[in-house]
Order: structure tokens, then C-alpha cells, then sequence
């Protein structure tokens, strides 16, 4: 299940010279998980956001 290095590379390279572009990517689940704590509590907001990017790295990283 490895990431391709040039695809890593570049993502590293946007996030780098566009850090505000990535935290308008990743604000939903920032705001997602502000409601899930304020709706369940801390610990199980935290669990659904591990499961949830788990899933997602799973998901983008598998082989086709």
C-alpha cells in the first residue's frame, strides 16, 4: 500500500506554498468534528475522526 513519491512530493509542495488552500480542504471535517463534540463528547468525536481518516487513507492509498 505505498503512495506514489511524486504524488507525495507534490502534495507536500501545495500544502507548503498554499497552507490556506489546505485548511479550506480539511474545514468540513474540522467542523464536523466540532458538532460530533459538542452532540457526544470528546472521545467519541475522536474515535469517529480516527475511523473516518483511516477509511479515507485506506480508500486513496489502495492498489486498483
Amino acid at each position: 500500500m505505498a503512495v506514489d513519491p511524486a504524488r507525495r512530493k507534490a502534495v507536500s509542495e501545495v500544502v507548503r506554498q498554499h497552507p490556506g488552500m489546505s485548511v479550506a480542504a480539511v474545514s468540513p471535517a474540522i467542523v464536523l468534528f466540532g458538532v460530533l463534540w459538542l452532540l457526544m463528547g470528546f472521545w467519541p468525536a475522536l474515535l469517529i475522526g480516527l475511523v473516518a481518516g483511516g477509511a479515507g487513507y485506506y480508500f486513496l492509498t489502495r492498489q486498483q
